[in-house]
Order: structure tokens, then C-alpha cells, then sequence
């Protein structure tokens, strides 16, 4: 059992963490506002940059701000509530007041969480914010646990406008912006890996995130024995990003049943590291049906893990432009009928917008025609008058019996899409 002396000494190295990081955090954009009488509830994927997101709602508060880790390898698994008390006393006895916002950092490692976060609020006692690396987290335990009393986010990697902010870039040329949307596309957007100049360095960092999150966040949690096949169905999704599959796929594959596919693709999705994407239908039983497209969370993680060094970048900047839309809470679909366009994006259930990723500068009529008659299909089935063809570099707009469509370089899109 953790010793009072050992909680205090944790309590003091996570305060002085706190302190210190004050003066090294690039603030970021879209981070709600934590309001007095609601949990702020921050997720996502290990390394996206929650912690320091947390920091930054601490600013101009620092004194009257408690902070803790609960992945502080003091604790031994199965710790409960009572800790959380303990410490917050001792925090009390070191600054002689009481604290106003109170930050708990990873708390799915303590066991009843839920409860305590409920009385706080309930009670008044303070502002919390919590954060945790398992979208599970939500779904079921702060949903179930505190409705109504939290506003949920997710924290994603850096997007390209907060990659260029974290960088201190900003290109002047059209040739400046093409090389700093392939390192995006490249290396992706964890914060660390975008402030590691070396590039061996960046793939060590990453292999070693991808090798966390699968242990800590899949086989740990959920007490996985066949890692094999679980490493097999990760393997098969960073390959064949941005493509169709389906379960059965996975099973004719790997040769296990369509329900450990699906449990494993479910796990995987929770630890934020794969997204499944619906194809757009007015039916939703065909909707459910269908095949869906699979996105992973940072195009860096799939760099590392390929078995070759082919560089796909229609499939990274398609994987890039999913990211981006998910990052704005858009409800993404593909559109499929004789031919198909990466997003249809819906409001209400009605679709509204369609997007289609070319990473390339019709450099081929053939390539001209199929993007374009593509998206054409697409506007004229979903009765939208207009829709985006994302270019390399190549800015335009047509209008084709009597639909426009906007040709906008990708780089472009990702900017304004920030704002």
C-alpha cells in the first residue's frame, strides 16, 4: 500500500510538473472553456497532447490548481477513490487553502472514479476536469456515472494549421506550403514527434507510442490472449488505410471468426487508434450492411509500421482530410453508387457537403474525367448544388450542368477548414 510520505512526495513532483510546464506549453486552438458546475471531460489518444491541453487551462490559476498523474507508478493497480481524498488533503496541508480547479490527469486507472467526480460536483467543491486515454471512458462511464454533469472533448493530434504554429512556420511559397504538407502527411501529428528535428529519433518515438497505446490501451485493458491475431487486425488496417473492409475480410485473412474481428476492431477503435466509416444511405440497413472505410489517428504510426517504404499520399492525405473533419465534429459518410467520393458530410441525418481527395494536379484527362464525373454523380444523387475536389496545388472552379465544383489545394482546405 502507497505511504502518506509517498503520496506527498507525488503530490509535490506533479505540482512542480504543473509549475514547470506553465512556461513551455504552446496553447492550441478549440479547447472549451471549463465551467463551474460541469466536469470537463478531455479523451484521446496517448501522447495527443490532454495533459498539456490541461496545463493550459490552468494558466493565470497556477496557485490555486490541483494536478495529478494516476499513471504515477506509485499507485498499484486497483486503487480506489480514497486516494484521490488523501492526496487533495495533502494538498491542503502544503498551501493552507483549499483547491479551485482540480485536475486529474489519466483517471481511468482508479477504480470508482466516476462516483467522486459526481459528489464534487454535485457539492460544489470545485471545477474538475479529468482526462483519459480510452474512449471507452465516455461511452460508458462518464455517460452512465455523471450525465448531465459533463462536457466531453477529444484531444487529437496537432492539425496541419497547429503543426505550423508549433513549428513557427509560416511558408511564403507554394513550394514552402507542398513541403510542409508532406512532412505533415509523413510524420503525422503527435506533439513531441513534430518538435523532434532527427528523424530516427521520430521513428524510435513512434514505434514505442504504437507499442504503448496496443499494450496499455487493448491488451491490458481488456485482457487480450490472442495477441497474435490482434496484431495481425492492426497490421491489416495500417495497410489498408483509407480502403473498404469488412469483418469478413479479417476472417478470411487471419483465419479467426468474424466475432473476434469485430471485438478487436472495437477495441482498437476505443483506444482511439482506428475510426470505421459508414457509407452514406438513406437506408440504414444498408447503411449498417455496407463495407466500411477504416482511418487511423496519426499517418506518423502508419509510416513506421509498414512492411515497405512505399509512400502512398493519396491515402495519407485522404487519412489527413478524415482527421480534419472528425477534429470539427462533422458527421462524415462515403458515397457509393456507380462510383465513389471519399465524404459526404451530413447535418441532421441530411447531407450537406461532399469532398473528394485527389493528391494530385489532374495531371491526366483521365484522371480529370473519373474525379470529376465522381463527384458529379455524387452532387446530382444527394441533390447539393456544389461540392470540393482537394488538389496537390491546383485551384479552379467548375460548373457542370449546373452543379459547381471547387478544385482547392489540400494545404488550403486544412488552413481554412481551422478557422
Amino acid at each position: 500500500m502507497t505511504t502518506r510520505g509517498e503520496l506527498k512526495k507525488a503530490l509535490q513532483d506533479w505540482q512542480q510538473w504543473l509549475r514547470k510546464n506553465s512556461h513551455l506549453v504552446i496553447p492550441r486552438s478549440s479547447l472549451l472553456n471549463q465551467q463551474k458546475d460541469l466536469c470537463l471531460a478531455l479523451t484521446g489518444v496517448r501522447r495527443s497532447g490532454k495533459s498539456s491541453m490541461t496545463v493550459q487551462l490552468a494558466m493565470g490559476r497556477l496557485e490555486e490548481t490541483f494536478f495529478f498523474n494516476f499513471e504515477d507508478p506509485i499507485f498499484f493497480p486497483g486503487a480506489g477513490v480514497e486516494v484521490i481524498d488523501q492526496l487533495i488533503s495533502l494538498y491542503e496541508e502544503e498551501t493552507g487553502k483549499a483547491p479551485k480547479l482540480v485536475i486529474l490527469d489519466e483517471i481511468q486507472n482508479i477504480q470508482g472514479w466516476e462516483r467522486w467526480v459526481r459528489k464534487a460536483i454535485d457539492l460544489g467543491h470545485y471545477q474538475v476536469v479529468v482526462t483519459g486515454s480510452s474512449s471507452h471512458l465516455l461511452s460508458s462511464e462518464i455517460a452512465t456515472a455523471i450525465s448531465g454533469r459533463v462536457i466531453e472533448q477529444t484531444i487529437w493530434p496537432l492539425s496541419f494549421a497547429e503543426c505550423l504554429t508549433f513549428l513557427g512556420e509560416a511558408p511564403s511559397s507554394k513550394s514552402a506550403w507542398l513541403r510542409a504538407l508532406e512532412n505533415y502527411l509523413r510524420w503525422g501529428g503527435f506533439p513531441k514527434i513534430i518538435l523532434t528535428p532527427n528523424e530516427n529519433d521520430r521513428i524510435i518515438l513512434l514505434k514505442q507510442y504504437l507499442s504503448d497505446i496496443v499494450l496499455r490501451d487493448v491488451v491490458a485493458r481488456h485482457s487480450i490472449k490472442n495477441q497474435q491475431a490482434l496484431h495481425q487486425v492492426v497490421n491489416f488496417y495500417w495497410t489498408g488505410l483509407s480502403c473498404l473492409h469488412s469483418y469478413n475480410s479479417l476472417r478470411k485473412a487471419f483465419a479467426i471468426s468474424i466475432e473476434l474481428a469485430s471485438t478487436l476492431t472495437g477495441y482498437l477503435a476505443q483506444a482511439f487508434l482506428v475510426f470505421e466509416m459508414s457509407r452514406y444511405h438513406a437506408n440504414l440497413k444498408v447503411q449498417a450492411r455496407d463495407p466500411k472505410k477504416i482511418y487511423v489517428i496519426d499517418t506518423g504510426l502508419r509510416t513506421v509500421s509498414l512492411q515497405s517504404d512505399r509512400e502512398d499520399w493519396g491515402r495519407l492525405a485522404e487519412n489527413a482530410v478524415y482527421l480534419e473533419l472528425r477534429r470539427n465534429n462533422k458527421q462524415v459518410f462515403y458515397y457509393k453508387q456507380k462510383q465513389e467520393v471519399d465524404f459526404v458530410i451530413t447535418e441532421l441525418g441530411k447531407p450537406v457537403d461532399a469532398i473528394q481527395v485527389c493528391y494530385c494536379d489532374f495531371e491526366s484527362k483521365e484522371t480529370r474525367d473519373r474525379e470529376v464525373n465522381a463527384m458529379l454523380e455524387c452532387l446530382q444523387s444527394l441533390e447539393l448544388p456544389s461540392g470540393k475536389i482537394l488538389t496537390l496545388s491546383l485551384e479552379d472552379e467548375l460548373l457542370i450542368e449546373g452543379k459547381t465544383i471547387h478544385l482547392i489545394p489540400l494545404y488550403q482546405w486544412l488552413i481554412k477548414s481551422e478557422d
